[in-house]
């Protein structure tokens, strides 16, 4: 009780002081004005007394008010909700079983979409890598009659760094027999039209280093430019699709 006495005294004091200081200010802003010292001092008191005053008032008014509110507040949380009638304990036993089923759920569902995604990805590959046979079993028809066994099969890896995009500089020379240039070209040719991974340009470069000793006064802007000359001339034509017989 004491403290509280104290802590009321504390607040009306102040706000005293402050009227008070109001209450100079006032005075000293109506003798500045021109106002004799009786009229400033009556001022002084009147401001002074007034903000008391309503200060005391406002204090009443909102004390009443705040526990106007803080008693509907009470009685609003002592109604009974749906949730009173579960016993504490049921309550955390539910929670935890909604909060279990939502992890699981979510877990299964992040599970399928990684599912998805690899056999996506799994699907993207597989479809390339029946693509690059395709080319390999074209490329081995072709030239099975005009190159060794181990060419063919370096032949082979050249076509899937090709086909990759991987570095050429893994490429190693093929050395071919009876073939002729405008051979090469063709077959270059059918190469790009099948992949269309890259620029013609990539694809002379792709030439000239598989096919290095056959092609080795030609420059590449030159085999470029050849790939589709006499289109069914020579022993390797230009097919516009050759998974089709």
């Amino acid at each position: 009780m004491k403290t509280k006495y104290f802590e009321y005294i504390a607040v009306y004091l102040s706000v005293f002081l402050v009227c008070v200081f109001v209450g100079i200010i006032g005075r000293m802003v109506l003798l500045e004005k021109g106002a004799d010292e009786y009229t400033a001092g009556v001022f002084f008191w009147i401001s002074t007394g007034f903000g008391v005053l309503m200060f005391a008032i406002l204090s009443l008014f909102l004390n009443e008010l705040a526990e106007r509110l803080l008693n509907r507040f009470l009685k609003a949380e002592k109604k009974e909700s749906p949730e009173s009638h579960i016993p504490n304990e049921e309550q955390e036993k539910w929670k935890d079983v909604v909060f279990k089923t939502g992890l699981s759920e979510n877990k299964d569902s992040a599970l399928d979409i990684e599912q998805v995604r690899e056999e996506r990805q799994n699907a993207v590959k597989n479809q390339k890598q029946a693509r690059i046979d395709t080319a390999i079993h074209y490329a081995q028809q072709e030239f099975a009659l005009y190159v060794s066994d181990d060419d063919l099969k370096q032949l082979s890896e050249n076509l899937i760094i090709y086909a990759e995009d991987l570095n050429f500089q893994k490429i190693k020379p093929v050395k071919i027999k009876v073939l002729s240039n405008l051979d090469l070209y063709h077959f270059g040719w059918n190469i790009w039209n099948y992949f269309k991974v890259s620029r013609q340009d990539k694809t002379a470069k792709f030439l000239k280093l598989t096919f290095a000793d056959a092609l080795k006064d030609v420059e590449e802007i030159s085999i470029k430019t050849h790939l589709k000359d006499d289109e069914q001339k020579g022993l390797i034509k230009i097919i516009e699709n050759f998974t089709h017989p």
